[in-house]
């Protein structure tokens, strides 16, 4: 749209925010004269789309640093000294992500694991810290394998991809939609994860009972985890959809 349209969205009002919709356009206007206004309605669609649906909503779960000074400002919009509006980065970013990443997987993997998995993480910390606490030993990665089919990463450059790749001990094929995505589109911010589930579906790889891991990192700094579970055959992807004139050319070698 035009960058002088005014856009509102109600949500939450029940059977008023019809009505409610009218009430705010007459408001909006007394102060914008000549104005055209278009209001759409619409009813619940969950029900009516049940038997369409590809997904069903499995776990979410957002962490965020923000309390942390450090964190909150590794990546800062501000003015600089001529007065233009931009984004600072600080050297900590990398860093910072990390610790967002690892405060929401922990979370995630001690609500999704099965116990086992959770027995040797808590027992390699253990070790860690009171056994061998000046020894190089690493920490036991859980694997996540166990539960989930699909990992859809965040697109912001390769080794950003290798990196989480590594945390979570995923192999080249895990991070293959990531790598494919970010060639074919580049980074496309928070859109890049349903190119990525995309790419998933266009090499019809997600199976009925499979589960996507959708991973999203941003600014804050925050990290947010969606797992979806896969509710019916997927089939004929390839040939629609954004993957539809270059999917036969992936994965490249």
């Amino acid at each position: 749209m035009r960058e002088d349209i005014k856009s509102y969205t109600i949500s939450g009002m029940g059977c008023s925010a019809s009505a409610l919709a009218i009430d705010i356009t007459q408001n909006i206007f007394k102060s914008h004269k000549d104005s055209i206004a278009v209001v759409l309605s619409t009813e619940i669609l969950s029900t009516e789309s049940k038997n369409r649906a590809k997904y069903e909503l499995v776990k979410t779960l957002r962490t965020q640093r923000a309390y942390d000074d450090k964190g909150y400002f590794s990546a800062y919009r501000e003015e600089d000294t001529d007065g233009y509006t931009g984004v600072t980065l600080k050297r900590n970013l990398l860093e910072t992500a990390g610790e967002t990443l690892r405060s929401n997987i922990t979370i995630l993997g001690s609500q999704i694991l099965p116990f086992t998995e959770k027995i040797l993480y808590g027992v390699s910390i253990l070790k860690k810290k009171m056994v061998d606490k000046k020894s190089s030993v690493d920490i036991y990665v859980p694997n996540f394998k166990s539960v989930i089919n699909h990992f859809c990463l965040p697109t912001s450059g390769r080794a950003v991809i290798n990196e989480i790749g590594k945390g979570l001990n995923l192999g080249e094929s895990d991070m293959e939609a990531a790598l494919m995505t970010l060639h074919r589109f580049g980074n496309q911010s928070s859109s890049s994860l349903w190119y990525e589930l995309a790419y998933l579906e266009a090499k019809e790889r997600v199976k009925k009972g499979d589960k996507v891991w959708m991973l999203g990192m941003g600014s804050g700094p925050k990290c947010i985890s969606i797992i979806w579970e896969c509710i019916r055959p997927i089939c004929g992807e390839a040939q629609r959809g954004p993957w539809a004139d270059s999917i036969d050319g992936y994965p490249l070698g």
